[in-house]
């Protein structure tokens, strides 16, 4: 059978660039709302917080520090691309809102021309899509659906994204390559797919299935699951494992089990239970795959655990369910090798953060790369079972339309820190980091009152909350009530002996109060935590200078 590239016509360079513009303008258009999206929740320690991103001048030394001793060194690509918007542009979000759509856009190309090089292949069963309506059609409700919107509108989620995006490439070359006659072609292509999958793993450690996953692909598509050819290659599939392995070490270190542990330390949940949950989990995010309506969406979802397989029972049907579509994506890998690999795929890239390693339970980010191929799924099997091509396609029109809508819709929700949060206090009434968030961004617009509220919530819910009590102790002192911000700063270090910005502000508490010996203790106890930490420095100074001057604190009183 001849390739099917040879046998079907292309799309008319027009009708591409008419399509390209297309996919261009909407996603811009659906994101036109985020320009001056400001950062928020992590952003902070990555970005704003982060004095390593801070270059004035492009030097070797600047850029890998900002590549290795940013808070996330395992993630240097990502971080150097946050130092090189620092450089153009300082801290207006702009451009980094800027460089996240282009990401975001991009990637949605590359995933157009790895699906449409993809359904070119003989191994995948025949379609007729004469002029590439599905490969376009997949890309471009993946570009717009609402659950992309916390891989782009929030900054820091570049990581996620610019690990897709090298992801995707590497996929895309890969392919190229394979078709290329024996040369410079086929080297540079193969060069390039090696290139990318480095700068995915530099993005975000999630990338480390791709070399699985190109494995996997070359024995679907081009050696059509060979039996033969698999156990001559059975070799290099266990050097893709031992590479796997290593990776793990390098990330988790030699003893990965108490690295796995350790995460569980300020956890709700320990690992049984988390492992338990993600079975649900994937469920959850299927859930909002089909039905992205912004009301669903949140930033921090209130996901109950599962103790046990039937508390809920729920967790068992799930366990079911998931393992029941890895045997559906076997079953159907001979007859329908495309549908087989999409549930794979998915499967596949979420199995990292659904794993027994101790992150949140939720992130819709987590669904960015997985959900690449299973809205090629859905693609598909709408485009083959409806008998009237037009209707079909009419559909697709309409879901990019409504998804575009509601992404712009969510996106309106990030429009500042106080409306995030107040839609995930909403949303999630009873988890303390929506109300500590909440209070935070209240207490930065001086509603103080409001924001002790808050606090004070996610201190009921979570009385051993640390960041709860320093924030609770920021607010009162900010209305000059330092005896009682001083109590919450003291519980907040009795939970968390060294946490560094509860050791600052209860030394400016205390210097406020004239108290300037123990002051003096606690910027220094701040500054052994974290040497960098500017603020206790300054602080520490003035109190110094205070103290040689022996002058009233009029002259200047610590910053918290």
């Amino acid at each position: 059978m001849k390739n099917r590239a040879d046998i079907t016509p292309g799309v008319g360079k027009k009708m591409m660039w008419a399509r390209l513009f297309c996919m261009i303008l909407v996603c811009f258009l659906a994101y036109s709302n985020t320009f001056q999206t400001p950062l928020t929740f992590d952003d902070g320690t990555n970005i704003r917080d982060n004095p390593h991103i801070r270059l004035s001048k492009l030097t070797w030394k600047g850029i890998s520090g900002a590549a290795f001793e940013s808070p996330l060194s395992n993630r240097p690509v990502a971080n150097v691309s946050f130092a090189l918007n620092y450089y153009f542009h300082g801290d207006q979000v702009l451009g980094y809102h800027l460089v996240n759509i282009i990401l975001h856009i991009t990637t949605g190309i590359l995933l157009w021309f790895f699906i449409g090089a993809t359904l070119k292949l003989s191994s995948v069963r025949a379609m007729d899509d004469p002029v590439g309506w599905v490969p376009f059609f997949a890309a471009f409700i993946w570009l717009v659906h609402p659950l992309q919107t916390q891989s782009v509108t929030y900054i820091v989620q570049r990581m996620n994204s610019m690990a897709a995006c090298f992801y995707v490439l590497a996929f895309l070359l890969y392919v190229k390559a394979r078709h290329s006659k024996a040369g410079v072609t086929k080297g540079v292509l193969f060069t390039g797919c090696g290139l990318s999958a480095i700068m995915a793993l530099g993005s975000k450690e999630t990338s480390a299935t791709l070399p699985l996953f190109i494995f996997i692909y070359e024995w679907y598509f081009f050696q059509e699951l060979s039996g033969a050819w698999l156990k001559r290659h059975a070799k290099h599939l266990a050097v893709i494992l031992l590479v796997l392995a290593l990776l793990a070490l390098l990330f988790l270190g030699t003893d990965p089990l108490e690295k796995i542990l350790a995460g569980y330390g300020h956890r709700d949940f320990n690992m049984v239970q988390r492992g338990l949950t993600q079975f649900r989990v994937v469920l959850f995010y299927l859930g909002l795959l089909i039905f992205p309506f912004p009301a669903r969406l949140n930033l921090v979802h209130d996901f109950p655990l599962s103790h046990s397989l039937t508390d809920p029972i729920t967790t068992l049907f799930s366990m079911g369910f998931v393992l029941g579509a890895f045997c559906v994506a076997v079953f159907l890998a001979r007859k329908e090798r495309l549908l087989s690999f999409c549930i794979l795929w998915f499967l596949g890239n979420l199995v990292i953060e659904s794993s027994i390693i101790g992150l949140e339970l939720v992130f819709e980010h987590r669904t960015y790369l997985p959900s690449m191929l299973l809205i090629l799924m859905f693609v598909v099997i709408l485009y083959r079972g409806i008998p009237s091509r037009r209707l079909g396609i009419v559909i697709l029109c309409a879901m990019t339309i409504i998804f575009s809508l509601w992404t712009y819709d969510r996106n309106s929700v990030w429009r500042d820190d106080v409306t995030l949060w107040k839609d995930c206090v909403i949303k999630s009434p009873g988890k303390p980091r929506a109300h500590l968030n909440l209070g935070r961004a209240l207490a930065g617009q001086g509603k103080f009152d409001n924001a002790i509220i808050h606090f004070s919530k996610a201190l009921r819910i979570k009385p051993d909350y640390a960041k709860a009590h320093n924030n609770l102790g920021a607010a009162l002192a900010s209305q000059k009530k330092y005896g009682q911000a001083i109590v919450h700063y003291t519980n907040a270090l009795q939970i968390k002996p060294n946490y560094a910005k509860a050791h600052n502000n209860l030394g400016a508490a205390l210097a406020n109060q004239k108290n300037y010996g123990q002051a003096i203790v606690h910027f220094s106890e701040a500054l052994r935590i974290k040497p960098d930490y500017e603020s206790a420095r300054r602080n520490l100074a003035l109190v110094l200078q205070l103290i040689h001057k022996a002058k009233s604190p009029a002259q200047g009183a610590p910053a918290r």
